[in-house]
């Protein structure tokens, strides 16, 4: 007999720990209930009630997007993209040294002749869609220019394109150096236009007037070229070059052109 007490009194007490277990997990999943009726509200955790299935589906979803973009950051990036971005920095720091330092154009454009480091041309292939590629075609552009191959330096600035106030106007207003220098005058002075009206500022938006003032002075359209005089000193009274543009616009007027072109010898 006290042995079948036992096995009621065992048995009896692992009833209670089920009921007892059961009792929690009811509990808590009333809890997680009551706390998503607080988030939801009523009308949110009776949708959520009638839906189960689907806010399971797409709550999944969204999460398995933001671990994806976790991921890719994480990984991709931090692994790939940085460490590319970083040599590609390296590699055209070396080119921008013969560039800028030393005025090596020719090595700056295409490297060294022994290939200890890569050229501007080179750079922007390999690196293209990274920031240090599309410096080094802005580079290659300006070094093309500096090297006075014209034509080369239009077509490969006419690649650049950056957002930013400086870099993408001084590669409009290169191309208009480029022309200018070729005897388009009417093409640099449409690339100059460009440049000072991209985005105004103290610093380029009067240095591209007083060129495109110049364009239009060579070709004898001596109104327009005072307009753009006068905007300099006018808008821009402590630019460098207001001063220069209130003289010139002065001489204009008095019937005295800064700039003459032999139209002789054509453009």
């Amino acid at each position: 007999m006290a042995e079948d007490k036992n096995k009621t009194e065992d048995k009896s007490t692992e009833n209670s720990v089920d009921i007892k277990a059961v009792s929690q997990s009811v509990n808590q999943e009333n809890g997680v209930e009551n706390n998503l009726e607080l988030i939801l509200g009523e009308k949110g955790y009776e949708y959520y009630l009638n839906n189960k299935k689907k806010v399971t589906f797409y709550s999944i979803a969204v999460l398995a997007i933001i671990l994806g973009a976790l991921a890719y950051k994480l990984i991709y990036i931090q692994m790939v993209v940085e460490p590319k971005e970083e040599e590609a920095i390296e590699k055209l720091w070396q080119a921008e040294s013969k560039a800028f330092d030393e005025q090596d154009w020719e090595s700056a454009i295409n490297g060294d002749s022994l290939g200890f480091f890569k050229g501007f041309k080179q750079i922007s292939k390999k690196y293209s869609g990274q920031n240090a590629g599309k410096i080094a075609q802005y580079n290659l552009g300006i070094s093309l220019l500096n090297n006075k191959n014209y034509e080369n330096a239009i077509v490969e600035l006419k690649k650049v394109s950056f957002q930013d106030e400086l870099l993408g106007t001084i590669s409009q207003g290169a191309i208009g150096d480029a022309y200018l220098q070729l005897g388009a005058v009417s093409d640099a002075f449409v690339y100059y236009q460009k440049a000072y009206q991209r985005k105004e500022n103290d610093l380029t938006t009067p240095l591209y007037l007083m060129r495109a003032a110049m364009c239009l002075e060579i070709e004898e359209n001596y109104s327009k070229a005072i307009e753009l005089y006068e905007m300099v000193y006018k808008n821009y009274p402590s630019s460098k070059d207001a001063v220069r543009a209130e003289k010139y616009a002065e001489s204009l007027k008095l019937g005295n052109p800064v700039y003459m072109f032999d139209r002789s010898n054509g453009e």
